[in-house]
């Protein structure tokens, strides 16, 4: 084995070369993003003047003998790049040739060097694909691809050609940069290395490079060794220590604040590189900016502040681990310290009602999944009204007021209507233990850790109606006691917290009142009730969850507002959610960031179709063929006459239209699930009168 490291045209480079990809690699599988990221990067190759970019490795055999057909490398690791700037300058040499002219193009060059092997026998293109992919590549190079138009290599060649079209870089400049590509270059020789093991090894399992990792390298890599060092002392360690070594998380919180669009976990690193592309800051500046909002989120995460009451709400939201607020708390915490628009007083009530809004659709079963994209947005809603300066926490609450459907804000009766009879005891431990721990200490100046103290098994939640019925206990209950056992056995009427659960065990009301330990000695808020009562049953469970359901809206309570605007406050919904959208009207959809403005449900569907086709032609093509998918009714077809109203897609492709609103939408998830694209991504926005 030899490595070295080369520019990637000297290992394309060669009269007499041909590079053999083997039937047991994977097919060809570049999209269109990684397509993009090939070519943006070649575009800030040409913008800052560099001179090298890495682009990997290419690992390869090479038995060092050349006969009639040339010389044969069979390729081991790196074919997606190898095949896909094979397509790209295929698709230079189509541009010049179609009127994109550019003299300082050495067309001969290009393709006699790295395209075709001139002193071959074989197919004119040097590069050899498995069977399929070979005669597509061989259809693209003659112009003649339209039989193979279902080619992932088709698809990104005439991806390729729309960006050379678009792009006011000059074909011989993007050749220029493709010159700078550096490659480690790794020859096996046939004698003496076995490629399985070559093989196996690259394809091992390890560890990965997190996000945070890419995002640093990039950031430092460029620099020299005393900047590398400095910055990463005066910056990037401290980054790390703030966010308690959860990079990747912080970043991805800090871009979604900034871009108003929540990067997949996996795509951190390239969201953050095509953010500091665009922002046009320098390196100092934007470490300089993530140090300060680092500071902001261990502060958030800590929760720490000089304020008590600050403090106390922070701990409050960390105990209900609501990670999704962070993206919105970084801007708050930005207005608070850096913009000084938001007083003490304005931000303890914003955390305050943000403890609430939670705490609310907790209990009333709220789907949280469309909490992400709300928090994503509200910081922009927020500062969308000219006068939020002045009136922050005000338009903060009326946009809250303003969302519907699962972004809601749960109404006293709701919350009320919901507590009497929610299952409290299998809920979530970390959310049920905060409600009982807040329902205890409110207006407690000798405030119990209640968490704390269960952890530790001091304390237990004891059901006082027992989960077993003794006979005592059925002839106390009634001749409902089935039907009042299975109703209210788990819900807040009947929870409470003991040191003696085990000495409580099964015994009756009375015992349990008035065993050593029992609830008549207990000095918990939790009890006052329960120690006045002679008897347990239906009734005294319902007027005790009553009493605590009023308790809980003075501790949670509603945010009401007298803040009017006439500016439209935006409801955003998932796809995710389960939702019936009949008789709502359409504003616009996003997907990935891309906004699409549509007024029908039938204009929706054919819109998000073109763009997942134009993102995976081959997938949503092959829907037509896939009988799970494309069973009675018919829904795709490239006869459009087997279709009874038709919907068009594609110069050849149809759908079927003669579909309700609700139809519609599970079609649309059904395209999304076959080609493996998460349904968060699509955010659905109505038309909606204000409340």
């Amino acid at each position: 084995m030899k490595a070295s490291e080369k520019k990637i045209i000297r290992f394309l480079e060669g009269h007499d070369k041909s590079f053999i990809i083997p039937v047991y690699q994977r097919n060809y599988d570049w999209n269109k993003d990684n397509c993009k990221q090939l070519f943006d990067d070649l575009i800030d190759v040409i913008k800052n003047k560099r001179t090298s970019h890495f682009f990997g490795s290419i690992v390869y055999l090479d038995n060092e003998e050349t006969d009639e057909n040339g010389r044969e490398l069979v390729i081991i690791d790196g074919q997606q790049r190898i095949t896909t700037l094979t397509l790209l300058m295929i698709a230079l040499l189509h541009i010049h040739e179609e009127g994109k002219n550019d003299d300082k193009l050495d067309t001969a060059l290009i393709k006699d060097e790295y395209l075709v092997g001139k002193y071959t026998n074989k197919e004119k293109v040097k590069l050899k694909p498995v069977k399929n992919d070979a005669a597509a590549l061989k259809a693209i190079f003659d112009k003649n691809w339209r039989d193979y138009s279902a080619s992932n290599l088709v698809a990104n060649y005439l991806y390729f050609k729309e960006l050379l079209q678009k792009t006011s870089a000059l074909p011989s400049e993007i050749f220029a940069a493709i010159k700078r590509l550096d490659i480690v270059d790794i020859r096996l020789k046939n004698s003496e290395d076995d490629p399985q093991l070559i093989f196996e090894s690259l394809n091992s399992t390890g560890l990965d490079l997190s996000e945070a990792d890419k995002v640093r390298n990039f950031i430092l890599m460029r620099l020299s060794n005393d900047k590398q060092n400095e910055y990463y002392e005066k910056f990037w360690n401290n980054i790390e220590k703030n966010t308690k070594y959860n990079v990747s998380g912080f970043l991805r919180d800090y871009l979604t604040y900034k871009e108003r669009n929540i990067p997949k976990e996996d795509r951190v690193y390239f969201t953050f590189k095509k953010y500091a592309q665009d922002s046009k800051l320098t390196i100092e500046n934007i470490l300089e900016e993530l140090l300060i909002f680092s500071e902001y989120y261990s502060r958030i995460i800590s929760s720490e502040h000089e304020n008590k009451g600050i403090k106390e709400m922070l701990t409050y939201l960390n105990k209900l681990n609501m990670t999704v607020t962070y993206p919105f708390l970084l801007e708050v915490f930005n207005d608070y310290y850096s913009e000084k628009i938001i007083s003490d007083n304005d931000l303890f009530e914003i955390l305050s009602i943000l403890e609430a809004f939670i705490i609310r659709r907790i209990i009333c079963e709220v789907p949280t999944n469309a909490l992400n994209k709300l928090f994503m947005v509200l910081g922009r809603e927020i500062k969308d009204l000219s006068d939020y300066k002045e009136n922050y926490v005000k338009i903060f609450k009326y946009i809250l007021l303003q969302k519907r459907g699962s972004q809601r804000f749960p109404n006293d009766n709701e919350l009320k209507g919901r507590m009497i009879v929610k299952d409290l005891y299998n809920m979530n431990a970390k959310n049920s233990m905060h409600i009982l721990e807040r329902l205890e200490n409110f207006q407690n100046r000798e405030k119990i850790d209640i968490q704390k103290l269960l952890a530790e098994n001091i304390l237990t939640i004891e059901h006082i109606m027992p989960q077993t019925l003794s006979k005592k206990w059925k002839d106390e209950i009634g001749i409902e006691h089935e039907f009042i056992h299975s109703t209210y056995l788990h819900t807040i009427g009947n929870l409470t917290l003991t040191a003696y659960n085990s000495e409580m065990s099964n015994k009756s009301f009375s015992e349990k009142k008035t065993i050593d330990g029992g609830f008549e000695q207990s000095k918990l808020y939790l009890n006052e009730y329960v120690k006045q009562q002679d008897a347990w049953n239906k009734n005294t469970i319902i007027e005790r969850a009553d009493i605590l359901a009023n308790r809980a809206l003075k501790i949670w309570q509603f945010c009401a507002t007298d803040y009017k605007s006439s500016k439209d406050i935006e409801n955003t919904y998932s796809l995710s959610e389960d939702i019936n959208f009949t008789g709502t009207k359409l504003k616009y959809f996003t997907f990935r960031g891309q906004k699409i403005e549509v007024n029908h449900w039938i204009i929706f569907l054919q819109q998000l179709c073109r763009v997942l086709y134009d993102m995976e032609p081959i997938k949503f093509r092959n829907l037509m063929y896939d009988d799970e998918f494309n069973k009675k009714p018919l829904l795709l077809s490239d006869d459009k006459s087997k279709l009874r109203s038709v919907l068009q897609i594609t110069e050849d492709i149809f759908m079927e239209a003669t579909f309700n609103t609700n139809y519609r939408v599970y079609i649309a998830k059904q395209i999304l699930s076959k080609l493996d694209i998460d349904m968060e991504e699509v955010n659905i926005c109505l038309q909606e009168d204000k409340i």
